[in-house]
């Protein structure tokens, strides 16, 4: 039986190339979105409580990447989740809530008040998990994803 957990995850520049394949087919199956090896790899996110990955602890080494969470700060008193990405056979237990409440933790803890992230139009589950955790719908992004509309989503660091 799997003993799934969020920990904290290395820079995405130091990704192993299976662990990279793995957070690309990770995109793709559930977003729909191609990524390059190098977009990933290049994105800054720091080794802090706000890069979480989620593997089977019970698993040998190296653990399959099956969720991420990456956050890196923004501007001013913002942090931003450039990715937050879970396998389909994991989402609706829990995990993208656990792992909210650990990147919030740690962003609060960082000084952070408040979040920012952008989602696809058509990901309304998603928009929902935002809008629970008090985020809202601020701008419409045309044309930052490559499958459609987007929109830019901010709100205050909360721990629910």
């Amino acid at each position: 039986m799997a003993h799934l957990q969020w920990v904290k995850g290395t820079e995405p520049l130091k990704l192993t190339p299976q662990h990279c394949q793995e957070v690309l087919t990770l995109f793709l199956n559930e977003t729909g979105e191609v990524y390059s090896p190098a977009s990933v790899r290049h994105l800054p996110i720091p080794s802090w409580g706000g890069n979480l990955i989620l593997v089977d602890l019970e698993e040998a080494e190296p653990r399959t990447i099956r969720g991420v969470l990456w956050a890196t700060p923004f501007k001013d008193d913002i942090v931003r989740i450039a990715a937050f990405v879970i396998a389909a056979e994991h989402q609706n237990n829990g995990f993208g809530g656990q792992a909210w409440r650990f990147f919030s933790q740690a962003a609060i803890e960082g000084g952070y008040r408040h979040v920012q992230l952008e989602v696809k139009a058509d990901n309304t589950a998603a928009q929902r998990f935002y809008q629970r955790r008090s985020l809202e719908i601020k701008v419409p992004l045309e044309g930052y994803y490559q499958s459609g509309l987007g929109y830019m989503m901010r709100g205050p660091l909360g721990l629910v």
